[in-house]
């Protein structure tokens, strides 16, 4: 994200880069690709939808998920497309970082 650009449309943009069936099954260190990307997919819909205001169950999610990452990207390999899980943590690290809390 450059300083200009707001985090909404930062995450809006990494997600809708394209998925390589390429990548269906990848998993390094027991977390699936497949399945971070639908959870937090979800979950950035949602951020987005709701202009950068995600609620607490949600929230949970991302940092589950943002920890996840932060244990596999270290155990990468080139094979193992590192770009996608580095683009997955970037997306989940501007999520939790500019999270506006939801007014009950």
């Amino acid at each position: 994200m450059n300083a200009a650009e707001d985090p909404v449309a930062a995450v809006t943009r990494l997600r809708d880069e394209p998925w390589d069936r390429g990548w269906n099954g990848l998993e390094v260190a027991g977390v699936d690709l497949v399945s971070l990307d639908t959870r937090l997919g979800g979950c950035t819909s949602t951020w987005v939808a709701n202009g950068g205001s995600l609620h607490e169950r949600g929230m949970t999610t991302v940092r589950v998920i943002l920890g996840q990452l932060e244990e596999v990207i270290p155990k990468l390999t080139e094979d193992d497309s590192p770009h996608v899980w580095h683009r997955l943590r970037e997306m989940a690290q501007l999520i939790v970082t500019h999270n506006v809390p939801q007014v009950r």
